[in-house]
Protein backbone atom coordinates (compact mmCIF):
# COMPACT_ATOMS: atom_id res chain seq x y z
CA UNK A 1 0.00 0.00 0.00
CA UNK A 2 1.25 3.39 -0.51
CA UNK A 3 2.72 5.89 1.88
CA UNK A 4 -0.88 8.74 2.31
CA UNK A 5 0.46 11.93 1.18
CA UNK A 6 1.00 14.59 3.69
CA UNK A 7 -2.11 16.61 2.71
CA UNK A 8 -4.97 14.88 1.24
CA UNK A 9 -5.99 15.72 -2.41
CA UNK A 10 -8.99 17.16 -3.87
CA UNK A 11 -11.54 14.63 -3.89
CA UNK A 12 -14.63 13.09 -2.47
CA UNK A 13 -13.99 10.94 0.74
CA UNK A 14 -14.90 9.09 3.87
CA UNK A 15 -13.35 10.39 6.63
CA UNK A 16 -13.07 7.68 9.61
CA UNK A 17 -11.62 8.45 13.39
CA UNK A 18 -8.32 6.53 14.07
CA UNK A 19 -10.52 5.05 17.23
CA UNK A 20 -13.27 2.61 17.15
CA UNK A 21 -16.19 1.77 18.96
CA UNK A 22 -16.49 -0.54 21.94
CA UNK A 23 -17.94 -3.27 19.06
CA UNK A 24 -14.69 -2.51 16.72
CA UNK A 25 -16.66 -0.31 14.35
CA UNK A 26 -14.97 2.46 12.74
CA UNK A 27 -16.62 5.81 13.45
CA UNK A 28 -17.12 8.20 10.47
CA UNK A 29 -18.00 11.88 10.29
CA UNK A 30 -21.79 11.94 9.61
CA UNK A 31 -23.85 14.80 8.03
CA UNK A 32 -26.92 15.59 10.07
CA UNK A 33 -28.49 18.77 8.17
CA UNK A 34 -28.26 22.45 8.02
CA UNK A 35 -26.79 23.46 11.10
CA UNK A 36 -26.93 20.13 12.42
CA UNK A 37 -23.49 19.02 14.51
CA UNK A 38 -21.66 16.35 12.70
CA UNK A 39 -21.29 13.30 14.64
CA UNK A 40 -19.76 10.02 13.84
CA UNK A 41 -21.40 7.06 13.34
CA UNK A 42 -20.32 3.34 12.22
CA UNK A 43 -18.77 3.46 8.66
CA UNK A 44 -20.98 2.62 5.33
CA UNK A 45 -19.18 2.74 2.55
CA UNK A 46 -22.77 3.62 0.26
CA UNK A 47 -24.18 6.11 3.24
CA UNK A 48 -23.95 9.90 0.90
CA UNK A 49 -24.28 11.14 4.52
CA UNK A 50 -20.52 10.09 5.23
CA UNK A 51 -19.14 11.18 2.08
CA UNK A 52 -17.27 14.28 2.26
CA UNK A 53 -16.34 16.14 -0.73
CA UNK A 54 -12.94 17.77 0.26
CA UNK A 55 -11.36 20.74 -1.73
CA UNK A 56 -7.91 22.09 -1.09
CA UNK A 57 -6.85 25.73 -1.35
CA UNK A 58 -3.72 27.38 -1.21
CA UNK A 59 -1.26 28.03 1.29
CA UNK A 60 -2.39 29.14 4.98
CA UNK A 61 -0.60 31.50 7.10
CA UNK A 62 1.43 28.24 8.38
CA UNK A 63 2.58 27.42 4.94
CA UNK A 64 0.27 24.03 4.66
CA UNK A 65 -2.58 24.31 2.79
CA UNK A 66 -6.24 24.67 3.83
CA UNK A 67 -9.08 23.06 2.80
CA UNK A 68 -13.67 23.34 2.76
CA UNK A 69 -15.04 20.22 3.88
CA UNK A 70 -18.81 19.97 2.46
CA UNK A 71 -21.04 17.20 2.32
CA UNK A 72 -21.24 15.05 -0.62
CA UNK A 73 -25.44 15.19 -1.18
CA UNK A 74 -25.97 19.21 -0.14
CA UNK A 75 -22.77 21.12 -1.58
CA UNK A 76 -24.37 24.37 -0.70
CA UNK A 77 -23.38 23.68 2.98
CA UNK A 78 -19.99 23.12 4.38
CA UNK A 79 -18.30 22.51 7.75
CA UNK A 80 -17.80 25.34 10.18
CA UNK A 81 -18.07 25.87 14.36
CA UNK A 82 -21.19 26.65 16.40
CA UNK A 83 -21.02 28.34 19.55
CA UNK A 84 -20.54 25.67 21.46
CA UNK A 85 -17.65 24.27 20.08
CA UNK A 86 -19.19 21.90 17.85
CA UNK A 87 -18.46 21.05 13.84
CA UNK A 88 -21.47 21.75 12.10
CA UNK A 89 -22.93 22.41 8.78
CA UNK A 90 -23.22 26.10 7.41
CA UNK A 91 -24.41 27.39 4.84
CA UNK A 92 -20.86 27.83 2.75
CA UNK A 93 -18.89 30.72 3.32
CA UNK A 94 -15.43 29.82 2.53
CA UNK A 95 -14.86 28.09 6.07
CA UNK A 96 -11.77 26.14 5.63
CA UNK A 97 -9.31 24.37 7.74
CA UNK A 98 -6.00 22.58 8.16
CA UNK A 99 -5.80 19.58 7.21
CA UNK A 100 -2.14 17.45 7.75
CA UNK A 101 -0.84 14.10 8.03
CA UNK A 102 1.79 13.13 11.27
CA UNK A 103 2.69 9.78 11.95
CA UNK A 104 -0.31 8.85 13.46
CA UNK A 105 -3.22 10.31 11.33
CA UNK A 106 -4.33 13.23 9.37
CA UNK A 107 -5.37 16.09 12.01
CA UNK A 108 -8.22 18.46 11.13
CA UNK A 109 -7.60 22.30 12.73
CA UNK A 110 -8.55 25.87 12.02
CA UNK A 111 -6.62 27.59 9.33
CA UNK A 112 -4.14 28.34 11.49
CA UNK A 113 -3.35 25.16 12.80
CA UNK A 114 -5.05 25.52 16.38
CA UNK A 115 -7.75 23.37 17.77
CA UNK A 116 -8.38 20.39 16.43
CA UNK A 117 -11.22 18.18 15.41
CA UNK A 118 -11.95 15.58 18.29
CA UNK A 119 -14.87 12.78 19.10
CA UNK A 120 -16.25 14.03 22.23
CA UNK A 121 -15.88 10.12 22.89
CA UNK A 122 -15.66 6.73 21.03
CA UNK A 123 -19.20 6.05 20.79
CA UNK A 124 -21.79 6.27 18.25
CA UNK A 125 -23.39 8.93 17.46
CA UNK A 126 -20.58 11.60 19.34
CA UNK A 127 -20.36 14.97 18.33
CA UNK A 128 -17.43 16.50 16.54
CA UNK A 129 -15.83 18.62 18.98
CA UNK A 130 -13.16 21.89 18.52
CA UNK A 131 -10.47 20.99 21.44
CA UNK A 132 -7.22 22.10 22.37
CA UNK A 133 -3.88 19.92 20.65
CA UNK A 134 -2.86 16.90 22.55
CA UNK A 135 -1.73 13.84 21.20
CA UNK A 136 -4.97 12.22 21.87
CA UNK A 137 -5.82 9.52 19.38
CA UNK A 138 -9.62 10.59 19.02
CA UNK A 139 -7.94 13.96 17.18
CA UNK A 140 -6.85 11.29 14.71
CA UNK A 141 -8.22 10.65 11.37
CA UNK A 142 -8.08 8.95 7.97
CA UNK A 143 -9.11 10.06 4.64
CA UNK A 144 -10.19 7.42 2.33
CA UNK A 145 -11.29 8.12 -1.37
CA UNK A 146 -14.44 7.05 -2.26
CA UNK A 147 -12.82 6.22 -5.73
CA UNK A 148 -10.69 3.75 -3.75
CA UNK A 149 -13.32 1.00 -3.03
CA UNK A 150 -14.16 -0.76 -0.10
CA UNK A 151 -12.55 0.44 3.23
Amino acid sequence: MPEPEYHPISGTYIIYNRVQNSGGQRLALTFNGDGQAITATPVQADLLTQQWVVQRYGPDTSGGSVYELKPVNNQGLETGQSSNGTVITLPARGYVFSIYRDETGYLIKNGHRQNPWSLRSATNASQIIFTSDSTDEKQRWHFHLVTDGAI
